[in-house]
């Protein structure tokens, strides 16, 4: 599950193909059998995705992907969603359809719309149609986007390859790793916000020095509780670089702390391909665990407290 928050700007959704242009903008990538809800009503806006229930699927496992969406819907007070199921299989995505509109009706909350949509035509998730072509490249929300700096990747496997390893400069740090001391914590705050002002990366003993020190949780603290929202973005970007340029044995710290920071700015599915790295090195990294227990709960970044006090 992703848990992408709206962007801060106002849209209004006239029809179909508005929603269309807005779902790969919010989550960064062309969904594909997949199911996203957008939510309304709610103290903290957020939208959330899954993947369909694979064909063949029984009716509980389908259940199952309801139940998950109609949860963290619950929990955070949501009292309208609209649902946009991607997929090329019509009888799957209609059946997907009415159980989840089923689960919502269940907890008292309304449906607004449910929209199928194969990448080039959409229909009513649920009756029959044709269908209608659509073609959302231009479309200005799209554009907007492109001007604020917003990329959206071609699917989630390239997104996910955006943190692929740097083989030469992570080379650099690896060459120097075992010989460079932990940085303290005020080192580690004092590096971060000079990274973070003058947008330059961490030379090689710099970074050496910064993932030895994240080893220790206390150290690894400054890192994360030190974001805002308004400052998350720029985390992203240093820490993307970072967990490009760290060698596997400290991967995980690195990419913990970007997978909070992913959170915090609203890229739900750059945290998770960013827990998925960390996780895969050490499965019980603690902090690793924590963003992918606010991710599966779609927690929205909104519901962060500042000063280091999660809400």
């Amino acid at each position: 599950m992703t848990t992408p928050e709206m962007p801060t700007r106002t849209f209004v959704a006239r029809a179909p193909a508005d929603v269309l242009a807005l779902v790969p903008v919010v989550l960064g990538f062309e969904p594909e059998d997949c199911v996203v809800m957008l939510t309304f009503g709610s103290e903290h806006q957020f939208q959330a995705r899954l993947d369909l229930p694979p064909p063949g699927a029984t009716d509980a496992e389908v259940a199952a992907v309801s139940a998950l969406l109609v949860e963290p819907a619950v929990h955070h007070r949501v009292s309208r969603v609209l649902l946009v199921l991607y997929s090329h299989d019509a009888h799957a995505a209609r059946r997907s359809a009415r159980s989840l509109v089923d689960a919502f009706g269940a907890a008292g909350i309304e449906v607004l719309e449910t929209i199928r949509a194969d990448g080039s035509r959409h229909w009513p998730a649920i009756g029959p149609g044709t269908g209608t072509p659509y073609d959302v490249s231009a479309h200005p929300l799209r554009a907007q986007a492109v001007l604020d700096g917003r990329v959206t990747h071609r699917s989630r496997d390239e997104l996910a390859a955006s943190l692929d390893p740097d083989p030469g400069r992570r080379a650099e740090v690896a060459r120097v790793l075992a010989r460079t001391p932990a940085l303290g914590a005020d080192e580690v705050s004092a590096l971060l916000a000079d990274c973070l002002a003058t947008g330059r990366e961490p030379g090689p003993v710099e970074l050496a020095g910064l993932l030895q020190a994240l080893v220790d949780p206390r150290v690894r603290d400054v890192a994360w509780l030190s974001m805002t929202r308004a400052d998350a973005v720029l985390h992203v970007d240093l820490w993307s670089q970072v967990v490009r340029r760290t060698p596997d044995e400290r991967l995980p710290g690195a990419a913990a702390v970007l997978g909070f920071a992913a959170w915090l700015s609203g890229s739900g599915a750059l945290a998770w391909c960013a827990v998925d790295r960390c996780l895969a090195v050490d499965p019980d990294h603690v902090l690793g665990g924590y963003v992918a227990q606010l991710l599966e709960r779609a927690v929205p970044p909104g519901a962060w407290a500042p000063a280091g006090h999660p809400a």
